[in-house]
């Protein structure tokens, strides 16, 4: 059956966890216009922003003298950035490197990812009322998951076989990735965490 609602990936995502390549070949395989996909990254920008705020608000008080928030409109650039940029780098990358997946595809590649480390998000605010070695435990968890994600969606995109090769185009482009982001965030005069938590 083909996922038309938002809670109808809710099972395909659970089981992309353990099986990435298959559950990115079903997002593939859902016949979208790309109107669509750029809609889904929005919708998973936002559905960031929502939760990032319950967090803030609902989560545990910082009890630390130095705890800072990012500011949402920063959070909101550097989704958007992240999305749409992470779609057209993986995209470019990819083909330099013989790689057969479309733009189209290569969007909606980013957005499944996005989408699956959302809702693994979800825990961190019950970890982190337990304490803050849980916490560490589920960021941890989050990113081996992102890369095993990232590394077997962009070998099952571009038809790529081997790993190494893929794990180290994957850290050296989100490097590079992270200056660049830095770099048009200080061009749009954006500041990154400076609003003090109450």
């Amino acid at each position: 059956m083909t996922p038309q609602r938002l809670f109808d990936f809710l099972p395909l995502a659970v089981q992309s966890l353990t099986q990435p390549r298959v559950g990115l070949r079903t997002v593939l395989a859902i016949p979208t216009q790309r109107v669509d996909v750029i809609n889904a990254a929005w919708l998973v920008i936002v559905l960031n922003l929502i939760i990032s705020a319950a967090f803030t608000v609902f989560g545990p008080t910082p009890t630390g003298p130095e705890q800072a928030v990012v500011p949402i409109t920063t959070s909101a650039i550097m989704l958007a950035l992240t999305m749409f940029g992470g779609g057209i780098l993986v995209y470019v990358v990819g083909k330099k490197f013989g790689g057969t997946g479309s733009f189209d595809d290569s969007m909606k590649m980013v957005v499944w990812v996005n989408f699956i480390l959302l809702l693994m998000q979800i825990p961190v605010p019950f970890a982190a009322a337990v304490g803050p070695e849980i916490t560490g435990l589920v960021l941890i968890l989050v990113v081996i998951v992102a890369m095993v994600q990232m590394t077997a969606q962009v070998m099952e995109l571009h038809g790529f076989t081997q790993v190494f090769p893929v794990v180290l185009g994957i850290i050296g482009t989100q490097f590079a990735f992270g200056i660049l982001l830095l770099i048009v965030l200080g061009l749009l005069g954006v500041s990154v965490p400076i609003e003090p938590a109450n």
